[in-house]
């Protein structure tokens, strides 16, 4: 999991409101939309979970609490419309301090996990999954629906499967690569309807869907960009060139914890 700095969120939650508003200009939807479609369910499917408390808990192992990140989750949970609070302790403190408090849900991350955890129905959501699925989601709502569409996935880790899996269900022909082409093949193995391809540049030519799920820069390059293409982005650092974002001006889905966030909160309540 790619370590956000405090700079990478310090203006997210103020931003919260203009985000959402860019998202339904160029998707027509929400981020509560797209995480529920992501399930195949409806922001109003989830009304009767606002009340649940959930608890955002502070953890200091490993390099340590990333300053804001805990109240920034926070804020993404409560501009959805549920209810959350951060705990005053860290660690193990925090989730005695959570449990305390009433809370049926909490979220916490280390250096290489990130989950949301249901205390009474034992459900746990990772963030990989979540993300990968979350852009899938926003992907196959900007392309207007992806039965038959040619899409690339780059980047085989964690949020890469999970966005394998939605695409694939979507009717998608997915193309997996990864510099490491074990990983592809793992992936293939698991997750039927899938591609591995070994050479980026050819498989950029072919597909103007694409989802860039590498901590890598500079994956893309400008060039592969056309009038048709279409790119969802969950990787931190974002992986495409300079030249990339006028071209893909409108055409661009990528932000550093907001999808991920919204579609782990509406996949923990999820029946």
């Amino acid at each position: 999991m790619t370590r956000l700095r405090e700079d990478d969120i310090d203006t997210v939650g103020e931003k919260l409101y203009e985000y959402n508003e860019h998202l339904r200009h160029i998707l027509g939807r929400s981020l509560a939309e797209i995480a529920a479609y992501s399930l195949g369910k409806k922001p109003a499917d989830f009304a009767g979970k606002h009340n649940v408390p959930i608890g955002v808990i502070p953890v200091s192992c490993g390099q340590g609490v990333i300053g804001g990140f805990a109240q920034t989750v926070q804020q993404i949970i409560e501009f959805l419309g549920f209810c959350s609070f951060v705990t005053s302790q860290s660690d193990v403190g925090g989730l005695a301090e959570a449990v305390r408090r009433g809370a049926q849900v909490v979220f916490l991350a280390d250096d290489d996990h990130f989950v949301a955890i249901h205390l009474a129905g034992g459900k746990v959501v990772d963030n990989g999954e979540a993300t990968g699925r979350g852009y899938a989601a926003a992907l196959a709502l900007m392309a207007g629906g992806l039965v038959g569409k040619k899409v690339l996935l780059i980047g085989a880790g964690p949020v890469g499967a999970g966005a394998a899996v939605f695409l694939t269900r979507q009717g998608a022909q997915v193309s997996i690569y990864d510099i490491d082409i074990e990983k592809s093949e793992t992936l293939r193995q698991t997750i039927d309807g899938v591609t591995v391809v070994s050479d980026l540049s050819a498989a950029l030519t072919e597909c103007n869907l694409v989802v860039e799920a590498t901590p890598a820069v500079d994956v893309i390059a400008g060039k592969y960009i056309t009038v048709d293409s279409m790119v969802a982005a969950p990787g931190i650092p974002l992986g495409l060139h300079s030249e990339c974002m006028e071209k893909l001006s409108g055409k661009l889905i990528h932000d550093v914890l907001e999808i991920g966030v919204a579609t782990m909160l509406f996949t923990v309540f999820a029946d």
